[in-house]
């Protein structure tokens, strides 16, 4: 297998000191199409790491068992939950005040391939995660190397075969559509297509939600630039090639984009799933 030119990602290089190939690539963005049900929207997927096994592997024990369980375990370990990411804020602070439970929450702004890594480096440790929020090809790989273990929601009988573990060690529970956001009172005129991003209007301004190589939001926004330039869910090329070209153009700025970067016009556009957009 070749690896990525140097040159072509040097953007993505630069924020992640990972050797990858074109093929692994393609393959990491396969296995999250595969994970699909509404076209270039994968879910983000909350992949179990029960706490105690006793408590968390078999199906049907009531609630109260849990709670309990978690409370001796003295608190819940979180990562990687933004509160303004999918109203992670008023879910925790309300999942707090109805189950009386202290949580731990680390690395906010972590990535899907940092949350893993997480699980491995504090294996055995107090402070590892008892729940991850990834994306599908990272909760496949990630089950696949053993991390999770099977735990199923009382919901778990409803989720779509194909946007959940059929062992129950990860599944689908949201989903977003890749858009594209702009600081509306920098950027004119707006942006309403990919193509329109490769104009000069819009030079060292268009970024993206972190890194393609560890990012699940960042592979997302390449995959929606691949369907928005002839690929597919099995062939994200296109995509690939769309970003090579925006950096050519002098438009890409490898900074990651998040709501204080837009608000700052570091960033003034970003590539990112909608519900962030909004915010």
């Amino acid at each position: 297998m070749e690896d990525y030119e140097l040159e072509e990602l040097e953007f993505w290089r630069k924020l992640e000191e990972e050797s990858l190939s074109r093929s692994a690539m393609l393959r990491r963005s396969a296995a999250a199409a595969f994970g699909l049900t509404i076209l270039s929207s994968p879910a983000a997927a909350w992949a179990a790491r029960a706490g105690s096994a006793e408590a968390m592997t078999a199906d049907g024990i009531p609630i109260k068992k849990l709670i309990a369980a978690a409370k001796k375990e003295g608190q819940l370990n979180v990562i990687a939950l933004p509160h303004d990411w999918a109203n992670y804020g008023e879910i925790i602070s309300t999942f707090k005040k109805k189950y009386g439970l202290k949580m731990s929450e680390d690395n906010p702004n972590g990535t899907s391939a940092q949350e893993n890594q997480a699980i491995r480096s504090l294996k055995g440790d107090a402070r590892a995660p008892d729940t991850v929020d990834v994306g599908p090809s990272f909760a496949i790989a990630g089950a696949g190397e053993g991390l999770y273990k099977p735990y199923r929601v009382a919901t778990y009988k409803t989720i779509p075969a194909r946007m959940k573990d059929p062992r129950a060690r990860w599944y689908g529970d949201y989903w977003g559509a890749i858009s594209i956001g702009y600081n509306s009172n920098l950027i004119k005129p707006a942006p309403k297509t990919f193509k329109d991003l490769l104009k000069s209007d819009y030079k060292n301004k268009v970024a993206l939600n972190g890194n393609p190589l560890t990012s699940n939001s960042a592979v997302s926004g390449v995959f929606a630039a691949a369907l928005a330039n002839g690929g597919s869910l099995n062939d994200i090329q296109p995509g690939i090639d769309f970003f090579h070209e925006l950096k050519k153009a002098g438009n890409f700025i490898p900074v990651d984009g998040t709501p204080q970067t837009v608000a700052s016009v570091q960033t003034p556009i970003v590539i990112d799933w909608d519900y962030l957009n909004l915010a």
